[in-house]
């Protein structure tokens, strides 16, 4: 008999500052959540890219020789705090790990012209991507079409009156070629987005 699962609860958060005008929908690794909780740390991006490239360059939970690394990588495991990385004779355990995975950015805009086809293709190297318009398309539209939508793999929601939706064309899932610094950056930042919203929640309530 099978067994059904529950998917994953996603997060609805603001872009960040430098990719503002989106919403993003976040699937929180609630375990490297609690752990940082607990540690007292949020957000690992102090360094920024060099930071989180030299922490790719080490497997997580699995000590690795310091003789193993470059000078610049030693320095910097070395100065990390305990919850982010940890050195016990001579070798080095990275702990840390994206705290999340950013699913969906949604672009929202009157309509599927350039300007909502331009905001969501930011999004391209991190995520799926999808527009929620408030009308149909015009045909033909004066700068873009469904198509280069379509073509791109960037979905177009319309959003009615009522607040029915309907779909014209679906995200297509997004496959990452390879993990990069600037991708945990992206996820530690939109991460940062979720942080502030239990901050602000938590005011609200006391």
């Amino acid at each position: 008999m099978a067994t059904e699962t529950t998917p994953p609860q996603l997060m609805t958060v603001p872009s960040p500052s430098g990719y503002a005008g989106a919403t993003l929908h976040l699937d929180i690794d609630l375990v490297e959540h609690e752990r940082r909780q607990e540690a007292g740390i949020g957000t690992i991006i102090g360094n920024g890219f060099g930071g989180l490239d030299h922490l790719m360059s080490l497997p997580a939970g699995l000590p690795v020789p310091l003789d193993a690394l470059t000078d610049r990588q030693r320095e910097y495991v070395l100065q990390a705090p305990v919850a982010i990385c940890t050195v016990t004779d001579s070798q080095v355990t990275r702990h840390a790990i994206r705290p999340c995975r950013v699913a969906l950015a949604t672009v929202r805009d009157r309509h599927a012209g350039r300007l909502a086809l331009d905001s969501a293709s930011r999004f391209a190297p991190f995520c799926a991507r999808q527009v929620v318009i408030e009308r149909y398309p015009r045909m033909p539209h004066p700068d873009v079409t469904l198509l280069d939508f379509a073509f791109y793999g960037i979905g177009v929601v319309v959003e009615h009156p009522n607040n029915a939706t309907e779909t014209l064309i679906k995200p297509r899932p997004w496959r990452p070629m390879r993990h990069t610094p600037a991708a945990w950056w992206f996820a530690e930042t939109a991460y940062r987005q979720y942080l502030d919203t239990l901050t602000t929640a938590k005011e609200a309530t006391s």
